[in-house]
């Protein structure tokens, strides 16, 4: 299966954010984790960074193995076998890596270097290609309740540990869009022949699963108490963007008056 660009990206995001080395099999189990392939794995990893702390490279590598039936995550030949047959393929894939570590490392202006969502200048193709194409489309605008009070509370640290996992939760309940970063705590993803209500169930389902998920402080393990969002669903016929970006916060400010982690339609 071809892996797109995006995709691999995504996974080296993920291998810098746990502090891992980009090595072949680290990579590879990113890329599982990422794309859902192995749902297990998936629940599995989540467990292990519930707290907001990274994955050991011993974690990593044990997960691997067991991911693998067992073979050594080391083992050059075993790997060149496995993903493409050849030692050819796994030095393009090596190639692969470090031409996105280097991306990484020189910046990307199109995403957010926290989350790796795209950022407001890397929407603007998604915008751009919106108006160029006659399709519907709705606005789903969601925001993390009280963050300034989490930030000031418990540090910038903690804070940034739930935006990055708020947006995975985002990309992987939409996996066909990009999820946009547009600032602070506001996340957004534009959802072209979606029905307002199939986005509102993903969104409530989203939200959901944040309040059920139980931050804790990784020095003393102490709860930092519920984390919710609020949501603001807009359709297209609002008017420009600008215009239902002033809407979609507009109900994002009644639903927030309401206690928060509610859809506002």
């Amino acid at each position: 299966m071809p892996i797109r660009f995006d995709q691999a990206h995504a996974a080296l995001a993920f291998l810098e954010r746990h502090d891992l080395e980009p090595s072949p099999a680290l990579y590879d189990l990113a890329l599982v984790h990422l794309s859902d392939a192995d749902p297990m794995l998936s629940r599995t990893i989540e467990q292990e960074v519930a707290d907001g702390g990274r994955l050991p490279a011993d974690r990593a590598a044990a997960l691997y193995a067991t991911l693998r039936g067992g073979s050594d995550p080391t083992d050059p030949h075993a790997l060149a076998m496995r993903i493409a047959g050849t030692e050819r393929d796994l030095a393009m894939l090596r190639d692969e890596v470090a031409t996105l570590r280097a991306l990484l490392q020189g910046g990307d202006a199109d995403h957010d270097k926290l989350t790796n969502a795209l950022n407001q200048t890397g929407a603007r193709r998604i915008l751009d290609q919106i108006g160029e194409q006659d399709r519907r489309f709705v606005v789903l605008m969601v925001a993390i309740d009280r963050l300034v009070g989490i930030n000031r509370e418990f540090g910038h640290t903690v804070g940034d540990n739930i935006l990055n996992a708020f947006a995975a939760k985002l990309q992987r309940t939409f996996p066909e869009q990009e999820v946009i970063r547009w600032g602070g705590n506001e996340f957004i993803v534009v959802i072209p022949g979606q029905t307002i209500t199939a986005v509102r169930v993903a969104a409530e389902e989203v939200l959901q699963l944040l309040a059920e998920r139980n931050f804790r402080l990784r020095e003393s393990g102490e709860s930092i108490g519920r984390v919710t969002a609020s949501a603001a669903i807009v359709p297209d016929h609002v008017g420009n963007f600008e215009v239902i970006l002033r809407e979609a916060r507009a109900r994002i400010e009644t639903a927030v008056a309401a206690g928060g982690n509610r859809v506002e339609v």
